[in-house]
């Protein structure tokens, strides 16, 4: 059965949506896949926080 470790990154919006995509693209190249962006704060303005989900496979 395969095995995985996950990580998750959270970022504020819209402020912080490039710094979580650069990081996202230098964990892939790591062998993180993004499975997926939630959001997970909001407020009466609107969404304030989005969590992306990462896993990759152990060897």
């Amino acid at each position: 059965m395969k095995k995985y470790e996950y990580k998750h990154l959270s970022c504020s919006l819209p402020s912080g949506v490039d710094g979580m995509m650069k990081e996202v693209e230098k964990l892939g190249k790591q062998g993180w896949e993004l499975v997926s962006v939630c959001p997970t704060m909001s407020s009466q303005y609107g969404m304030e926080q989005l969590t992306a989900f990462l896993k990759r496979e152990l060897s």
